[in-house]
């Protein structure tokens, strides 16, 4: 039993399992959870379309194996008596169903981090493959999207295994490790599209051994070995995102989306990625320290064996051009990176280590060990506190508690910011009410107290920012709301407060209650600005838990202007 690696598998799941309940009930504390999940539950209704391509569908189609299972699980111990029953579940309390979502991420999370030892090990041997896959485990950027239950850490899972069977066709060059990487490959396109990238290393492995068999280019490339990865490439995909075919123009309309959106930026333009990228994500993502031995490591590894320095670089060299191209620039897109970089980080180690043995007569294993600790502590710290807060109770579930506890139903309320649904729209809740006929259900959602949807049994109001007036189902009002809930937090692009809204409260306001989660003027937390995600992803100071804050103000006796 080798008790080193599974000591850093168990550290790795206790890292990723840690806060996994984060924001529930609250359904919105994490963004796009809700879209893979909604796409899952529309295939109950017997229409296998996701008529939704802004991803690819196997995660889609992964999670509603998972909620199959559940429901199964629910009929045998009594919980459902039919699939109303189930479906009445996730309109009114989705929690476990969210929860299924988050655990298959931080499975495959764990998974990553032994896979990522598997290949560090055929690569390079087992010392620099546990120093990989410790560096892995407690890789802030990696560890926290873990906690996500959307597609980013999944997709990584497999490009790193399809590359496990790439580097294997390169000594072994069968026909089984071909088919085996391209499938692998086919699985992580059908999850992110960027996994097509995975065509660069196979070609790269195929010329390197083509050149030492003495082989032309182009005999090469048109090599059985190559086609049968091509073809089970996209063999995979397609056969677990049919509908590319299928519908292709509803495909092609949200690829071309995908493409033009991940160009023009998000909200907000934080430059380029090719430079965003290397000042923050990575730099803050994995540890100053972490980041610095894995350039190091990169050079070390060109220098000493060019030839697996191009087979193992080639696919992060791909994608980082790839996905730097463009002012789209979220933390997540680096996160298949980060086991490459934990590889290379470990190379540094050992280079480091055996120089320091050579001449100041130290242990090998021990100064390797001292200095792969001293170098994941940057990381480490900010994961622990990333942990520490993320198990807090989201500020925005407590102030919806007391919204449905102090305010009357059917009050009029504004609420600057996104609106504070229980579910974004989607189709998966018509598609449920019409075939289930939850109506009823829908209602009850709307109206509970749980913190879900604390605005659905009340009157919500919108402001026109040009006129300076209010609307209630579309139609001006003379009259102010009774409640304004304003939102503050560091994120500029989504808590802008609309200008007026000040001078209003000022004037015919007064504060009910307050709600306070961050010193919004601390300038030492750094947020992902294009992400709606309500904690810091560096400095965490003078942060009391999860979300923006929230001033609840009351109108005066005085209903008009």
């Amino acid at each position: 039993m080798d008790f080193p690696l599974l000591s850093i598998l168990a550290l790795a799941a206790l890292v990723r399992y840690w806060g996994i309940s984060f924001g529930l009930p609250y359904v919105a504390a994490r963004p796009d959870e809700t879209t893979v999940m909604n796409v899952a539950m529309t295939f109950f209704s017997g229409d296998f379309n996701p008529h939704f391509f802004r991803y690819p569908t196997l995660h889609m189609y992964c999670l509603f194996c998972l909620y199959c299972g559940y429901f199964l699980f629910g009929l045998l111990t009594g919980r459902y008596l039919c699939l109303r029953d189930f479906a009445r579940e996730y309109v009114i309390n989705p929690t476990n169903f969210f929860l299924l979502d988050r655990f298959f991420s931080a499975f495959l999370g764990v998974a990553t981090v032994y896979i990522t030892y598997r290949l560090a090990r055929e690569m390079f041997g087992r010392r620099i493959a546990l120093i990989s896959s410790f560096f892995l485990a407690l890789a802030y950027l990696h560890a926290r999207d873990s906690h996500f239950g959307v597609t980013d850490v999944p997709a990584a899972f497999l490009v790193i295994c399809s590359m496990l069977f790439i580097l294997k066709s390169r000594s072994s060059r069968n026909l089984r490790d071909y088919l085996y990487a391209g499938i692998l490959a086919g699985l992580a396109a059908s999850t992110k599209y960027a996994g097509v990238l995975l065509l660069v290393p196979i070609f790269s492995a195929h010329i390197l051994n083509s050149l030492e068999e003495g082989k032309s280019l182009g005999k090469s490339l048109l090599d059985k070995r190559v086609l049968l990865f091509i073809a089970a490439l996209a063999a995979a995909f397609l056969l677990t995102t049919p509908f590319a075919l299928l519908d292709y123009p509803k495909f092609a309309s949200h690829l071309t989306y995908e493409i033009h959106h991940l160009s023009r930026g998000h909200q907000i333009i934080l430059g380029r990625g090719w430079w965003y990228h290397l000042r923050f994500s990575l730099p803050l993502g994995l540890g100053w320290s972490l980041f610095l031995a894995s350039l190091l490591g990169f050079f070390i590894l060109l220098k000493r064996d060019a030839k697996k320095g191009i087979l193992l670089y080639s696919f992060p060299l791909a994608y980082y051009l790839l996905s730097g191209k463009g002012y789209t620039v979220f933390l997540r897109y680096m996160i298949p990176l980060v086991p490459f970089l934990c590889i290379s980080a470990a190379i540094c180690v050992v280079e480091v280590s055996d120089a320091l043995r050579r001449r100041l007569r130290l242990h090998g294993n021990v100064s390797a060990l001292l200095l792969a600790v001293f170098i994941i502590l940057p990381s480490a710290n900010s994961l622990l506190q990333f942990n520490r807060l993320i198990a807090k109770k989201d500020n925005r579930a407590i102030a919806a508690e007391w919204v449905s506890g102090n305010i009357p139903p059917h009050a009029s309320i504004y609420l600057t910011g996104p609106i504070w649904r229980r579910h974004q729209t989607h189709p998966a809740l018509e598609l449920l009410e019409s075939k289930f006929g939850l109506t009823d259900s829908l209602k009850a959602a709307s109206s509970s107290d749980s913190g879900l949807g604390a605005l659905g049994e009340y009157d919500e109001w919108t402001y026109e920012e040009k006129s300076g007036k209010f609307l209630f189902d579309g139609r001006i009002m003379d009259s102010l709301p009774q409640y304004i809930i304003l939102r503050e937090s560091p994120l500029r692009a989504y808590d802008r407060i609309p200008r007026g809204i000040a001078e209003v409260l000022n004037r015919y306001y007064s504060l009910r209650e307050s709600f306070r989660a961050i010193d919004t003027n601390d300038k030492r937390n750094w947020f992902d600005q294009q992400d709606a995600f309500y904690l810091p992803f560096a400095g965490f100071s003078n942060v009391q838990r999860p979300g923006p804050n929230i001033y609840i103000y009351e109108r005066k006796d005085s209903p008009a202007r």
